[in-house]
């Protein structure tokens, strides 16, 4: 297999999910990391820890499915630890922004006692002054997780790492974040209607979809599903219908948690403009 050197129109969002689709069809274990972290993900507390382990190993496998080069020859514990670190890292960093904004509204929300029009303005200062620059942040740091697992980075290198490699590229990290998150939620809503659970905010009466007493804990089972897809908690648990469920779930919303993980490592990549691998017969 050839190495292409990286191209204008491969670091696209297009160009991105296209590589992972690529690398998931290379190596099934890929799909089988993304299933077993939406599958512990419905084990209380353990989906913090499952997604840097598991999720390391889906980006380990895409790396090697799509590049030359090998993946760092650090313990997989150690990186795993750089991940974890990497993560606690981000999270003060987003917090700390979250606080800067909220100071700064606080500021303006106060001036508004002296002059009204203010409060007005405050409402949009957080949104703008908080909402846009954590997101910013948080596409930024989107790929430590890969400068952990592929190059072995310590956890404060992996989020330099992941700055300097997405910057220039917040549009194709955001896009391929909204892809997969859609992708994720509908996959949620499919698996919820073929196992007869009403989506939450149904408004009908009668039928399925009611909010009859027998079936008001399936709504609030449904939302569940649909609030671990949108943030990954672990808090996602005791109510879930049954494994049937549990395991339709888990591969059908596997299969887009993993095509994430597999995004990260392709994206990782390609920001260096290292190139990657078309693998034989894709």
């Amino acid at each position: 297999m050839a190495v292409e050197p990286a191209r204008t129109s491969d670091v696209g969002t297009v160009g991105v999910l296209s590589r992972a689709a690529d690398a998931l069809s290379a190596d099934p274990r890929i799909l089988l990391a993304g299933v077993a972290v939406v599958a512990l993900g419905f084990v209380p507390y353990v989906s913090n820890v499952a997604s840097p382990v598991v999720g390391g190993l889906a980006v380990v496998l895409t790396h090697q499915a799509l590049a030359e080069t090998p993946a760092t020859d650090r313990s997989y514990l150690r990186r795993t630890l750089s991940a974890i670190g990497a993560t606690v890292i981000i999270a003060i960093i987003a917090g700390s922004v979250i606080l800067a904004g909220i100071m700064i509204v606080g500021v303006v929300a106060l001036a508004g006692f002296v002059f009204p029009p203010l409060l007005v303005l405050a409402v949009v200062v957080g949104i703008v002054g908080i909402a846009l620059p954590v997101l910013y942040v948080a596409l930024r740091l989107h790929l430590a997780l890969p400068a952990a697992f592929i190059d072995g980075e310590t956890a404060t290198d992996a989020v330099r790492r992941s700055w300097d490699r997405a910057g220039g590229n917040v549009l194709t990290v955001l896009g391929v974040q909204l892809v997969t998150g859609l992708l994720s939620a509908l996959a949620a809503l499919l698996v919820a209607y073929a196992f007869g659970i009403p989506f939450p905010g149904a408004i009908e009466t009668g039928g399925a979809f009611s909010f009859s007493a027998e079936n008001r804990e399936l709504v609030s089972q449904s939302a569940m599903v649909l609030r671990y897809t949108a943030v990954g908690s672990s808090t996602v648990s005791a109510t879930i219908p049954g494994p049937e469920f549990l395991l339709g779930y888990s591969v059908v919303g596997g299969l887009f948690t993993a095509l994430n993980y597999s995004s990260q490592a392709v994206m990782y990549q390609l920001f260096d403009g290292a190139g990657v691998e078309t693998p034989a017969g894709v």
